[in-house]
C-alpha cells in the first residue's frame, strides 16, 4: 500500500513547501502529493489554491506573478512558493501532481519534454479527466489517477476512459465492498485525507491501495499492521 504525504504532510509542515517534502521523505513515505498552478511566465508552481491569500497573505492569484516573484513570498518558515522543478530536484521520491486547472496541461507537457528523466517519477492526478487522457496518450507507461467526488458504479469504465490505472476518492464512505469492486474491475483505489488513526485504520481494513494523508506519520506508525 502506498503511503502518500498529502501536500507534503500539511498538518506537520507548511503545506506544499520544500521543507515539507524533504521532511516526509526522511520520515519514509512512498510518495509525496502536491498541487500545481501556472505562473505568469509559464512555470508550474506548487501551491493548492489559485489565490495566494490563504498560504502567503498576499491577495493575488498565482498567474499574476512570475516564478521569481512567487519564490519571494512566504508559505511558512520563510519559504517561497516552489516550482515543480524545485520539488523534483529536492527529493528522490515519486511525486503525485494534481493538475488544478486545464491550463496546466500544456505547461506539464513542456515540462516533461524538458525534463524527460523525471517522467517515471511523476504521477499525475486530476478531476479534469481529458487532461489525463492526453498525458497518457503521450506517455503510455505513465501511472495516472482519476480524481472523483463520488463513487461510480463502473469504476473501471471511468478509469479506462481517462487512460488511468487508479482511482482516487475522498476516504469518507469508502468500504471494503467498494474496494473489492474496483479490484474486480482491474483498477487500484487510493483515498485522500484520512488523518485520524481511526480513519486510517478503517481504510487499511478496507484494503485500499494507497492513503494520502496530512498526517503520514500516523499511517507510517501503522505500517507493521498492514504489512503483516
Amino acid at each position: 500500500m502506498w503511503i502518500i504525504a498529502h501536500r507534503g504532510g500539511s498538518e506537520l509542515f507548511p503545506e506544499n513547501s520544500l521543507n515539507a517534502f524533504r521532511s516526509v521523505e526522511r520520515l519514509g513515505v512512498d510518495l509525496v502529493e502536491c498541487d500545481v498552478h501556472v505562473s505568469k511566465d509559464g512555470h508550474l508552481m506548487v501551491i493548492h489554491d489559485r489565490s495566494l491569500l490563504r498560504t502567503t497573505g498576499v491577495d493575488r492569484n498565482v498567474e499574476e506573478l512570475t516564478r521569481d516573484e512567487l519564490s519571494q513570498l512566504d508559505v511558512g518558515d520563510g519559504q517561497g512558493v516552489p516550482a515543480l522543478s524545485d520539488v523534483m530536484e529536492a527529493i528522490q521520491l515519486p511525486v503525485t501532481v494534481e493538475l488544478k486547472s486545464r491550463d496546466t496541461l500544456q505547461a506539464l507537457l513542456t515540462f516533461l519534454t524538458e525534463h524527460r528523466k523525471w517522467v517515471p517519477r511523476l504521477v499525475p492526478i486530476s478531476f479534469y479527466h481529458p487532461l489525463l487522457r492526453t498525458l497518457v496518450d503521450y506517455y503510455p507507461n505513465m501511472e495516472a489517477g482519476a480524481l472523483l467526488a463520488g463513487f461510480p458504479v463502473e469504476p473501471g469504465r471511468v478509469t479506462k476512459a481517462a487512460g488511468c490505472r487508479f482511482l482516487s476518492l475522498h476516504y469518507d464512505g469508502v468500504t471494503q465492498e467498494y474496494v473489492e469492486l474496483c479490484h474486480r474491475q482491474g483498477i487500484k483505489l487510493t483515498v485522500w485525507t484520512p488523518n485520524e488513526e481511526i480513519e486510517i485504520r478503517a481504510m487499511i481494513g478496507a484494503g485500499v491501495d494507497g492513503i494520502a494523508s496530512d498526517r503520514p506519520d500516523r499511517v507510517l506508525a501503522l505500517r507493521p499492521w498492514f504489512d503483516g
